[in-house]
This record gives structure tokens, sequence and C-alpha cells, in this order.
């Protein structure tokens, strides 16, 4: 299970570097699409910032979780009357960059599809011009 949500993470974080490239390069995406997606990165920044670093729940009595999808610090207790434990890992650094590229992936998904849609679009413009 470990190792499909790790691939599934790795493709999700390479459909978001491919979509970050294509936004960048000069003659993949219209100047108002890569606008568009600079407001979409904007604002998965602040919900990632919201979501990691105020956000936190009781999953059950006695745990307590800061930070969602991807805790960024888990505290346990056996019960009521014992002292919270900390479970302080490499999510406490790894949590924000892991939660924004979570929350670009259905973004990216779309403005690749977009931007694949329109190179399509123009080369089949392109040859129809020539026939």
């Amino acid at each position: 299970m470990g190792a499909i949500l790790l691939w599934s993470f790795i493709a999700i974080a390479a459909l978001d570097i491919w979509a970050l490239c294509m936004m960048v390069s000069r003659s993949a995406a219209s100047r108002g699409l890569k606008s568009v997606y600079g407001v979409v990165a904007l604002v998965a920044a602040v919900v990632t910032m919201t979501t990691t670093g105020f956000f936190s729940y009781f999953s059950n009595p006695n745990t307590h979780i800061y930070g969602w999808p991807i805790p960024r610090v888990v505290f346990q207790r056996d019960d009521a009357t014992s002292p919270w434990l900390d479970y302080v890992g490499p999510t406490i650094v790894l949590a924000f960059p892991m939660n924004f590229i979570l929350y670009m992936f259905l973004p990216s998904l779309v403005f690749v599809a977009v931007v694949l849609s329109r190179r399509r679009r123009k080369k089949d413009e392109a040859a129809e011009s020539l026939v």
C-alpha cells in the first residue's frame, strides 16, 4: 500500500511539474492562461498555508492532528489522564510542499489538457490549410 501511495504521489508531482513547465515555456500557453495558472497557484498556496498551518482536529479523543490532508504534527495519548506524546517527523517540513502538490493536481490536469487540446487544434488547422 505504501508503494502505491508513493508512486501515485510521484506521478502527481510529475504532472504538476509538467504543467508548470508548459506554463513557463513561451509557446505552450497564452498570456491569459498563464495568468489564470498563476492565480490558481496563488490560491492553492493560500489554501495550503491555511489547512496545513492552522487546521487541527481530533480523529478520536486521544489523537489530535494538526494539518490536513497530510498532517504536520500528530499528538497522541493512551487515555484521558496520560500526557500527550507528539510525533514530529519529516512532515513538519514536508507537509507544506506535499499538500501544495496535492492541491495543484486537479488544476494542473486541467491546464495540461487545455494546452494539449490547443496544440492539437493548431496542428489540425495547419494540416487543413495545407490541403
